[in-house]
């Protein structure tokens, strides 16, 4: 699974060339860390794929620990 997140950029981007990989995590940071405020998914029109902003505080935990249960179970 590949996510890219930009973390040096306001809002935070996350990015994949998977749309499924996305509707996951932003599944998981709702359900697990009530992370709310985030855009829709959209097409990434520079990189190509799939983005998604992220409008408040998000721990780059939270995303590895998806990525590796991810990982650990498919």
């Amino acid at each position: 699974m590949t996510v890219r997140v930009k973390w040096d950029r306001t809002p935070i981007s996350v990015h994949s060339e998977n749309r499924e990989i996305l509707e996951g995590l932003m599944m998981h940071l709702r359900n697990t860390h009530n992370v709310r405020k985030r855009s829709i998914i959209m097409d990434d029109r520079e990189d190509g794929g799939f983005l998604f902003f992220i409008y408040q505080v998000c721990d780059p935990r939270w995303i590895a620990d998806y990525i590796n249960g991810e990982r650990s179970n498919g």
